[in-house]
């Protein structure tokens, strides 16, 4: 597919070079300086072009990914005020301080996350438990 699409480029280039070459020699010159001629605008308008539609795609591409990023950093969390403890929908942001103004009371409220890891643990199949008698019992987890 990208051979076609390159072969298929070229072919118009030249074709439309051969048209500027025929046209110009017609005029005054000769077809392989007019061919020359239109051969390079073309490439130089080319590399113009594509230049400008990456950078256009690269910012585009940057404006969304911030967009996202700022969507992405923003939660609603339902908190109740410390003074009365009335609920508050308060949105919270993980990258400053975060503070809410009461609906009830007008009381400003911090507030505090805190983030902490836990061990990560499998259920059992069944527990067997020693008995003195040299036999065990064994119990079964249903899952």
């Amino acid at each position: 597919m990208l051979l076609t699409v390159f072969g298929a480029s070229i072919g118009i280039t030249c074709l439309i070079s051969t048209l500027f070459g025929f046209a110009g020699s017609a005029i005054i010159g000769t077809f392989w300086s007019w061919f020359c001629i239109s051969l390079l605008i073309q490439v130089i308008l080319f590399a113009l072009i594509n230049s400008y539609f990456i950078q256009k795609d690269d910012s585009q591409q940057q404006n969304y990914e911030v967009q996202t990023l700022e969507k992405l950093s923003k939660f609603t969390v339902k908190l109740n005020c410390s003074y009365c403890e009335q609920p508050n929908l308060s949105p919270i942001q993980l990258n400053s301080r975060n503070t809410f103004k009461c609906e009830s009371c007008n009381q400003v409220n911090g507030i505090m996350m805190q983030f902490m890891a836990t061990t990560l643990t499998t259920p059992v199949e069944s527990v067997k438990i020693p008995v003195e008698n040299s036999s065990s019992i064994e119990f079964q987890v249903s899952a």
